[in-house]
C-alpha cells in the first residue's frame, strides 16, 4: 500500500547556507503518527512546515495521496490543508489541557467537517 504522504530526499536551506533540512525521507501510513523527536535546532520544524507545504522544500520531492504536491500553488495547498495537521513542539500553546486527547484530535475534524465518520463521541 502507497504511504498517504511521502517525502523523499527533501532539502530546505535557509539565508547563509543553513542546511536545515538535507536528504530526509519520510513516508506516512493512512491512519498513523508521526512524532519527530530531536534537539533544538535539528530541523524538525522545518521538516513539519515542508510536509505541510506551508514551507516548501527546495530539493526533493513530497506527495500526497499520490499525487505530487512539490510545486503547487498557494491556493491548491490550502485546499489540501484541510485534510493536513500538525501539532508543534511546544505543547502548552498548542494543545488545551482540558480538552481530552480524543477531543483534541477531533476537534480539527468538526471545524473542517471531515474525517467525521472516524469521530466516536
Amino acid at each position: 500500500m502507497n504511504p498517504l504522504v511521502q517525502g523523499v530526499q527533501l532539502g530546505k536551506t535557509f539565508t547563509g547556507g543553513v542546511r536545515a533540512v538535507d536528504g530526509v525521507d519520510v513516508a506516512i501510513a493512512q491512519g498513523k503518527t508521526l512524532g519527530l523527536v530531536g534537539e533544538s535546532g535539528c530541523g524538525k520544524s522545518t521538516l513539519g512546515r515542508a510536509v505541510m507545504g506551508v514551507l516548501p522544500p527546495d530539493r526533493g520531492t513530497l506527495t500526497f495521496r499520490g499525487q505530487d504536491i512539490t510545486h503547487l500553488p498557494d491556493r491548491a495547498m490550502r485546499a489540501l490543508r484541510r485534510d493536513m495537521g500538525i501539532v508543534f513542539q511546544d505543547p502548552f500553546g498548542s494543545l488545551n489541557p482540558r480538552m481530552t486527547v480524543a477531543d483534541l484530535a477531533a476537534e480539527p475534524m468538526l471545524v473542517h467537517g471531515t474525517g467525521l465518520s472516524l469521530i466516536h463521541i
